[in-house]
């Protein structure tokens, strides 16, 4: 028991490290940082690994084992999520039970809230599977408007060979396009988007009642063991007690940890709710953010082809001269020579110079995400 003790925790630290490197390793604080290095490293390791999943894929199996592959990881986290509950019921209820035998209406509570937090998980998780964000519509097209700097009119999808309106983006995993895109969720091997973002956040908010009342019960039970035992500390019950208490100990120890990943996760998208950017949207307005701290952002008085505003400053070594290109498909639209018959604003900062339109308010912003 101590080799399988051992090994889960090393597991445990393992997985919590890489949890935190993909979650944050690309919010702009930590860019340029050994942390997004990591991350990079991580990603290109894992991309090495698809390629080859991939070839096998498509010359042997027709591309069926790949919608047969996204679903490992929900499918894995179910079987976790049930394990771990069988575990409790076993090896840490029995002692919780004892430790509240003399009061009846606190275990009673306690018991109503473990079966509610554990029928919760399943149907939040449930729901955030099988709700795909929604169809592209004549609905989705009049919603939002393309603001000409990271959404642009008259744009296709190559792939489903439709219009596509403002907020919306194509899913190469899922093969469709869909409106209000957020991100796509390995651990649910479905996209969230404008239908479902709320399945996704009470998925999330699942989760963290779950681990922080995980955590709860298993410290009152290592408590009650702490005394019942004499030992000199936590960890020494937790190590050389009876099994019981191990993998009571590693249930406290895997809720703290991924409690404060899941929490701080879900702080994140509350911060791009306050912002009015999804996922998708945030990784563009990086990208204009580093247009303009080169100095290249250029905004137009007059609307040019297909109503663009905004335009890129670059050098064209075939003229030998600079020239404004188009954000959507690098066509020049002017050139230094002709420069004179337009207006044209260096953009210096994106908090004083450019708009968000999608930005409603906090308030505006959580009921449109949480719209049902």
């Amino acid at each position: 028991m101590n080799l399988v003790f051992y090994l889960f925790l090393y597991i445990i630290i393992i997985a919590s490290i890489i949890s935190i490197i993909i979650i944050f390793a690309d919010l702009p604080t930590f860019r340029n940082t050994p942390l997004q290095k990591l991350k990079t490293f991580l990603t290109k390791l894992l991309n090495h690994g698809q390629q080859s999943f991939n070839y096998v894929n498509y010359t042997v199996f027709d591309n069926k084992l790949q919608s047969y592959a996204n679903w490992i990881v929900p499918i894995g986290y179910l079987f976790v999520v049930t394990l771990c509950v069988s575990l409790f019921f076993i090896n840490t209820y029995p002692t919780l039970t004892t430790l509240y035998s003399s009061k009846s209406s606190a275990l009673t509570l306690i018991n109503l809230y473990i079966d509610s937090t554990i029928a919760l998980v399943y149907i939040a998780t449930t729901l955030a599977i099988f709700v795909t964000p929604g169809p592209i519509n004549s609905k989705t097209y009049k919603t939002f408007k393309n603001n000409q700097l990271i959404f642009f009119d008259n744009r296709t999808c190559s792939t489903c060979l439709i219009l596509k309106p403002a907020r919306s983006k194509h899913c190469n995993t899922c093969g469709k396009c869909y409106p209000l895109y957020d991100h796509h969720c390995i651990w649910l091997n479905n996209c969230v988007g404008q239908n479902n973002f709320k399945w996704f956040i009470l998925f999330l908010l699942s989760n963290i009642n779950l681990l922080i009342g995980g955590t709860i019960l298993t410290f009152k039970v290592l408590q009650y063991q702490f005394i019942r035992w004499g030992k000199k500390s936590y960890w020494s019950l937790i190590k050389s007690s009876n099994d019981a208490n191990k993998i009571t100990g590693i249930f406290f120890i895997i809720c703290i940890i991924f409690s404060l990943i899941t929490i701080s996760f879900t702080l994140l998208h509350v911060r791009y709710i306050y912002l009015g950017v999804t996922t998708n949207e945030l990784d563009k307005w990086q990208d204009v953010e580093y247009l303009v701290k080169l100095g290249t952002l250029y905004k137009s008085s007059t609307p040019l082809v297909d109503n663009q505003i905004y335009i890129e400053k670059i050098f064209d070594h075939n003229t030998n001269q600079h020239v404004y290109i188009s954000l959507t498909d690098d066509r020049i639209l002017i050139k230094e020579d002709n420069i004179s018959s337009y207006h044209l604003t260096q953009i210096k900062s994106v908090a004083n110079d450019l708009i968000n339109i999608y930005d409603n308010g906090f308030w505006n912003n959580l009921q449109e995400r949480l719209a049902f």
